[in-house]
């Protein structure tokens, strides 16, 4: 309501509202019921593994007995299969029902609404659509302004990040809809907004005195993001201001980029994966563990054909106005060996997030490749990249030029990419000025317009 209020108001009455919500102690100034789940969560991460698992199955029974008596999809689908809301009782139980994609939601969109989903405020959202037809669906206003937020929170103060902190944002937010303009930026009092959209030569040039003059504490940023500007902050011999901590997240963290960012920076990046169906949650802890969030929702790993990784198959606990039981992610990791992280906390770990189905690669003898960022560690010259796969067995890849660039350099990236695809797979190289970004401000590292089904 204060939000509506705020943004409806006349400037004057903005600096009153903002004086007065400056005075609003943490975790308040989100609200009550922020603070309600905020420190419900500061608690429920340590405690022991049998007390999260009767929390995740009574969570569990709760959406389940709302979805079969609320969603006509679930309540065919349960009468079809003979079962009841008694029957799902655990993790495991949730195998009697069929996985949900991302077709089955464009399909039976109408039959996945609560019939009751007006109580609890729907907001109508959209998936990118980068990696095919983009989705909608339902979530409400509780999943989006309170628990969601206060996940987040939670994984920020892993990163030794507070509410206050001097920030520095480099992600998808619209600062203009010039997309020619040079370096758009706005400072929200503690927060610095740079445009994921603009990151070219001669916009980082303002963007890296921007970020030298505001001395933030932590960078929040796309991966991507904040590597292009590593990138640039070592090519032109810049100094970083001192940060603590780089959270990263709406990107696949490739491990290279990882390395060359700490290095850079001096200090640790907090990686954090979520999705915009709000579905799951991973978050990394200041020991480096990938935890799983048990109190978002149930992780489910699928294998996937030709391939060490696991596909993330998800079901969210708080999603009543269109719930989404055993939702296809399509997004992969790798399982951990040890679930058990140093940090003490009881949350189970994975031991990398590694992407979408769509970003791996399909040779002409159907073996699925990942990871191939290392392929390009070697190429000094090459500013920056992206994979194109049009079909299968064959590959553009688009090279963008550093100033010290040789064909030495695409030599050794064709002897390196060929050590990870053999010679079963056909590459052609693409010189181009700029790499476009998705509509969200993203620079996707491969995209793959080939129909896995067909290998999967």
């Amino acid at each position: 309501m204060l939000r509506k209020i705020y943004h409806k108001s006349p400037e004057p009455v903005k600096n009153v509202i903002r004086k007065v919500h400056s005075k609003i102690p943490f975790p308040y100034v989100y609200g009550l019921k922020f603070a309600k789940y905020y420190k419900w969560l500061m608690k429920t991460q340590w405690l022991p593994p049998e007390e999260l698992e009767e929390l995740q199955n009574k969570r569990l029974q709760i959406i389940i007995k709302h979805a079969y008596e609320n969603v006509p999809y679930y309540r065919r689908i349960f009468d079809e299969r003979g079962l009841k809301p008694e029957d799902i009782q655990t993790k495991e139980d949730l195998k009697l029902l069929p996985v949900l994609t991302k077709d089955d939601v464009r399909r039976h969109f109408n039959e996945l609404i609560a019939r009751d989903f007006e109580k609890y405020k729907p907001v109508l959202s959209h998936t990118s659509g980068s990696t095919g037809t983009a989705m909608d669906f339902y979530l409400t206003e509780f999943v989006k302004n309170v628990i969601e937020r206060a996940f987040i929170w939670r994984h920020w103060n892993w990163a030794n990040f507070n509410y206050g902190d001097k920030v520095v944002t480099i992600r998808g937010q619209i600062l203009t809809d010039d997309l020619n303009a040079v370096a758009p930026y706005k400072i929200q009092e503690n927060n610095l907004l740079l445009s994921s959209f603009h990151l070219s030569e001669q916009s980082m040039r303002k963007y890296s005195e921007l970020i030298i003059n505001f001395k933030p504490k932590i960078i929040r940023a796309y991966p991507s993001a904040i590597f292009l500007m590593t990138k640039y902050f070592k090519s032109r011999k810049l100094n970083p201001p001192k940060v603590t901590s780089i959270i990263t997240s709406s990107e696949t963290l490739l491990p290279e980029h990882r390395t060359e960012i700490e290095n850079f920076w001096g200090c640790k990046v907090y990686d954090w994966y979520g999705l915009g169906e709000r579905v799951a949650a991973i978050g990394e802890c200041e020991d480096g563990g990938f935890h799983i969030n048990l109190e978002y929702g149930i992780v489910e790993f699928k294998d996937v054909s030709g391939s060490n990784q696991k596909e993330i198959i998800a079901t969210s606990f708080w999603n009543f106005a269109m719930p989404l039981i055993r939702y296809s992610t399509r997004d992969l990791i790798t399982p951990s060996t040890n679930s058990k992280c140093s940090c003490g906390r009881s949350l189970p770990t994975v031991e990398s997030i590694d992407g979408r189905i769509e970003d791996f690669v399909i040779t002409k003898d159907k073996r699925i490749v990942g990871r191939l960022d290392a392929a390009f560690k070697y190429s000094f010259g090459i500013k920056y990249s992206q994979i194109i796969q049009d079909k299968i067995g064959h590959i553009i890849v688009k090279i963008v030029k550093d100033e010290n660039y040789t064909d030495k350099d695409r030599e050794k990236l064709d002897i390196e990419l060929r050590k990870r695809l053999g010679r079963d797979i056909d590459i052609e190289y693409e010189f181009v000025d700029d790499i476009p970004r998705t509509k969200a401000g993203k620079l996707r590292f491969v995209i793959s317009n080939v129909k896995l089904e067909e290998v999967l």
